[in-house]
């Protein structure tokens, strides 16, 4: 006798994610990205009716072990994504029912595999600062292109736009300071959003190092950070690279002293000075003690006619800020302008120096 085959249907509850045809919950459909709400951007061909739609479904994707449950159509993610072409390939099916293809993701790329699945039917997304950076992840590992790029897109003008801004109402509308480390610093995003959010951060150079992700920023990262003449106040500078190293137990002497070489010492006080050339840890790298030889020679003789010629170079350089302004943003270039400031002051800077 012929088996009856099992008409399969998910549990009601199983299917409850956000409808991702809408904005994020109050979000306004016609906002602006200016109004720090979501964009919705789209593409031509859609099979928008079909999605989640168990009408001639002929494959159900099981999303963390059934978090979520969507009917789907092998026809239509093969078209759309090789990565889930070759998936759908490699099932097994077993006579009389139909297939699972199952999902393993992290939690925030769960949240948004509704709205990753709805492009994939529809062309269209609605794009938020909350999930964006979470969805071009599914976008880059499925390889759908379409959709990593209008999310490349809204991310980079997320960061011209608002991080660069100084007012925190217009800061509250762009990427949390942790968002942007790891924009700068995971290796999966391209190269000019990686620059972008890497000015972002040397401006928000001091909020980066009171914030929980300060540690965990690569030694590549911290370097350059110490490098830039944006990352103002040699203070605040020497304390973060320090604190950076003792808490990674940083051994490697060549990236110790990448990083130490690059703080500006006749920029710091002479008490500050002082306890640097007493640390046992600093006398372990000859050319920081160069260094701090000449700086101490700076604070000697800096005021002597004579001595006019002897201290040039990037180290008697002042660190300055760049107060960033967007003069355009079209869709996919953005022309940037930078004005300089005089830095005001300095820091006190605590003598307890955490390197040892």
């Amino acid at each position: 006798m012929a088996k009856r085959l099992k008409r399969y249907s998910a549990p009601p509850m199983l299917r409850q994610y956000p409808d991702p045809s809408k904005p994020p919950l109050g979000d306004d459909e016609q906002a602006s990205l200016s109004d720090g709400c979501s964009k919705k951007v789209k593409t031509s061909q859609s099979f928008e009716s079909l999605f989640d739609n168990e009408s001639l479904s002929d494959v159900i994707l099981n999303l963390n072990d059934g978090h979520s449950i969507f009917h789907a159509h092998k026809m239509i993610l093969s078209m759309k994504s090789d990565i889930l072409a070759s998936m759908l390939n490699k099932l097994v099916t077993e006579p009389g029912t139909k297939p699972t293809l199952n999902f393993q993701e992290s939690l925030d790329c769960t949240l948004v595999f509704s709205r990753f699945l709805y492009f994939i039917y529809s062309g269209a997304v609605w794009l938020h600062r909350d999930y964006v950076i979470a969805l071009y992840k599914l976008a880059n590992k499925y390889s759908v292109r379409p959709l990593a790029s209008h999310c490349e897109s809204y991310i980079q003008q997320l960061l011209i736009t608002t991080s660069f801004n100084v007012s925190d109402v217009q800061m509250a509308k762009g990427f949390s300071i942790e968002a942007i480390s790891e924009l700068c610093d995971n290796p999966v995003h391209p190269e000019e959003v990686k620059k972008i959010a890497f000015r972002v951060l040397c401006t928000r150079f001091r909020e980066l190092t009171k914030s929980v992700c300060w540690t965990s920023c690569c030694w590549e990262t911290v370097r350059d950070l110490i490098r830039d003449n944006e990352c103002e106040d040699e203070n605040l500078v020497l304390m973060a690279a320090t604190d950076w190293m003792k808490k990674n137990k940083i051994s490697d002497k060549k990236q110790i002293e990448a990083i130490l070489s690059n703080i500006r010492y006749p920029l710091l006080n002479r008490r500050v000075l002082y306890q640097l050339q007493k640390n046992y840890a600093f006398k372990k790298f000859p050319q920081v003690q160069d260094q701090l030889l000449e700086a101490m020679k700076f604070h000697c003789f800096r005021e002597l006619p004579e001595a006019k010629d002897d201290f040039h170079g990037i180290q008697y350089m002042t660190r300055h800020r760049f107060v960033t302004h967007v003069t355009s943003v079209p869709p996919t270039s953005t022309t940037v302008t930078m004005t300089n400031y005089t830095n005001e002051g300095q820091t006190k800077i605590n003598e307890q120096f955490p390197l040892s």
